[in-house]
């Protein structure tokens, strides 16, 4: 019988927390940030719209590799 890993209460409680932290940081960049870029037109807003979601899609890959690399591993 493989004996199966827990996860920590700490270690569930940050990811919670960076998750949430994410989802906010999300919806106030879509909602609140991007519109006023992208309607004023200019070069530079433009490239900092287009930073901004390029940070953000970085931001959202390294919490997937955090979370597939702390997963715990099935002993066989």
């Amino acid at each position: 019988m493989p004996s199966s890993q827990t996860i920590s209460t700490k270690q569930l409680c940050l990811f919670l927390l960076i998750v949430t932290l994410y989802l906010i940081a999300s919806v106030a960049w879509f909602c609140l940030a991007i519109p006023p870029l992208t309607d004023n037109g200019s070069d530079a807003h433009l490239v900092g719209a287009f930073a901004g979601t390029a940070l953000w899609i970085v931001a959202g890959y390294s919490i997937a590799i955090y979370v597939i690399r702390k997963a715990p591993r099935a002993q066989g």
